[in-house]
This record gives structure tokens, sequence and C-alpha cells, in this order.
């Protein structure tokens, strides 16, 4: 049995990652839309505007790897073995994930200052296909962690489908795919800061029966 204060800094660091996430995603949308990026990336990738969002981007992956493993708590034991496999799944993807942000938010301002032409070239095959695959997994285990929930039927049925719609979009390459995950992660996070314990899937023991006399 996993401890209410694991379940509970879960919930806390989905809510954070998912409020800080989202106003990521919106605040590069706005970006977007004004046109306010430099038109080569080896120009932006030195501006203070990428330092920051690059860094909380970095913040926000890692409070997932928190989150994921109290969210998980509050539902191993409904969840079972197929909750385990999502659990892992769902970690090594954000893992992926981690390691995604740490290249982008030390690796460009780093090649902008001494090798500029390499950030306004097309990837390399491998390193597409590297940042390509963080992406895709992370957006299919987390959509296998979403069936858990729908499974298990501890979390809010329609925040589970939710996570799982959410997660299958972030593998879109579109701006702001993330939106609908991180409104799922808010909404989970929620529920475990309220509940805060692990529901018991157990049968009360004979031994705490009242005995008949």
């Amino acid at each position: 049995m996993f401890s209410s204060n694991l379940i509970r800094l879960g919930g806390l660091a989905a809510v954070t990652a998912g409020v800080l996430l989202l106003i990521l995603d919106v605040w590069g949308l706005l970006l977007e839309l004004l046109g306010a990026y430099p038109e080569n990336f080896s120009e932006e990738a030195l501006t203070t505007t990428y330092t920051v969002q690059s860094s909380l981007w970095l913040i926000g992956a890692l409070l997932l790897l928190v989150a994921v493993v109290g969210l998980h708590a509050r539902q191993s034991e409904a969840a079972g073995a197929l909750g385990l496999v999502g659990f892992l799944a769902a970690l090594i993807g954000t893992g992926l994930l981690v390691g995604f942000m740490w290249a982008n938010a030390f690796i460009p301002p780093t090649l902008a200052a001494e090798a500029p032409a390499v950030l306004d070239n097309e990837p390399t095959r491998s390193l597409a296909f590297g940042f390509l695959l963080s992406i895709v997994v992370f957006g299919l285990s987390w959509a296998l962690f979403g069936v858990t929930m729908l499974r298990a039927r501890v979390y809010p049925r329609v925040a589970a489908i939710l996570l799982i719609i959410g997660a299958l979009i972030v593998i879109a390459p579109l701006p702001a795919t993330g939106l609908v995950i991180e409104a799922a992660l808010i909404w989970l996070g929620v529920t475990s800061l309220r509940e805060g314990r692990a529901p018991s899937t157990g049968r009360v023991g004979a031994e705490t029966q009242p005995r008949v006399q």
C-alpha cells in the first residue's frame, strides 16, 4: 500500500506540471500567431524568451516523473498487472521526454554561439528520428496509462478518456497539442489531492468481523 503522502505529492506534481505546461503551450501559441519568433532558430536560441521557456519545459517534464508515480500509487491495487505495465511505460516515455527537454534547453544555445548553421539547417535523419521517437513513445505510453485508469475506475472516467485523447494528440506535429493532456493532468491531480489515499479493494478480514455470541 502506498502512503497517502506519496499520492498527494503525485497529485500536486500533476497539477503543477499541467498548469505550467498549459501556460507554456498558450504562450508559445501566442508568440507563433504574433510572429514574434526570429526567422532563424540560431537567433531564437540566444534569446531570453527561449532560455525561460526551455527551462520551464524541462521543469514541467521532471514534475511529470513525480506525477506518474503518484497517480499510479492511488490506483495500483485496482489496476493490477496491466496498471503496472502502463505505469512503467509512462515512466519510460516521460524519461525520454525529459531527455528531449534537457537537450532542447542546453544544446541549442551552445550551438547558436559556436555553430549557428547547424541549427538553421535540417536536422540529420538520426537526430530527427530520435526526437520523433521520444514524442511518439511518450504519447503512446501515456495513452496506455490512461487506459489502465479507465479500467481501474479509480479516477473520473471522463478525466481518463481526456488523458487518452490528449496523449494521442501530442504525437501530431502541430503547435499547442498538449492542451488536452495538460487539462487532464490538472483534473487527475486535483482528484488525488482531494482523496489523498489509495482506495481499498480488499474485503474485510475475518478477524475484524464481530463474533456471534
